[in-house]
């Protein structure tokens, strides 16, 4: 990992030749883009007793940002069959106040900067596009070539790879975005640099544990990687 005020031999995964115009920026949105968290925990306390599953507290979110995404499944006694009903629920309750949620500080205009610099930007999310297309319009934010929505929450890296393969870039040129510990696993698997940031939903020595490329703290530290 290459925490941005530690540097790491890791760095040659994103070589000075990748790093040019023709480099691909893939983010994450839920944690990464937009800061849905309380909506979505809001929204899970109010189906979880559908569901059998108590109300989450500080103390339990808080435990949750140090656990694995199986992890949290397992300790809440959620089935995997279960999880596709709950995401397209989710999505759907998300999207009738998702152009109301926020921005995280400072990433608008890193993003602005990367497109400045001719750095392709997509999405890749387990979100839907339509909701991601309604954030960003209710933003005035028009910096991204492509959004990729993945129905299969486990299936990142498959995602990833497609959306290598669809927008005809070389995953030599490429790097992720995220904020989770799934995000780093899937581009582990499809051998893609990360750039892991500790704004998100999962807490920053997590992540660390979780050994990204990189390991940033601002959206800042985002654009001293990509010109570095």
């Amino acid at each position: 990992m290459i925490d941005i005020s530690t540097q790491s031999e890791r760095a040659n995964e994103t070589s000075p030749e990748a790093r040019k115009k023709g480099l691909t920026l893939i983010f994450d949105f839920d944690g990464t883009i937009a800061d849905t968290m309380a909506a979505i925990v809001r929204l899970a306390n109010k189906y979880n007793a559908t569901l059998g599953i108590p109300p989450l507290d500080r103390d339990e979110i808080e435990a949750m940002r140090g656990m694995s995404s199986r992890e949290i499944l397992k300790k809440h006694r959620i089935p995997l069959a279960k999880l596709p009903y709950l995401v397209i629920h989710y999505q759907r309750e998300l999207g009738r106040e998702i152009d109301k949620l926020g921005l995280f500080p400072g990433v608008r205009e890193v993003l602005m900067e990367l497109k400045t610099l001719g750095v392709k930007l997509g999405i890749l999310t387990s979100n839907s596009a339509e909701n991601v297309e309604k954030f960003l319009q209710a933003r005035d934010i028009d910096v991204f070539d492509f959004v990729h929505s993945e129905r299969n929450f486990f299936g990142k890296s498959r995602a990833l790879k497609h959306v290598m393969k669809e927008e005809d870039v070389h995953k030599d040129d490429v790097i992720y975005v995220g904020d989770e510990a799934r995000d780093i696993e899937a581009c582990r698997k499809a051998k893609v640099p990360v750039i892991a940031v500790s704004w998100g939903f999962q807490r920053r020595d997590f992540l660390a544990g979780q050994d990204p490329t990189y390991l940033v703290d601002s959206p800042d530290e985002i654009l001293e990687i990509v010109t570095a």
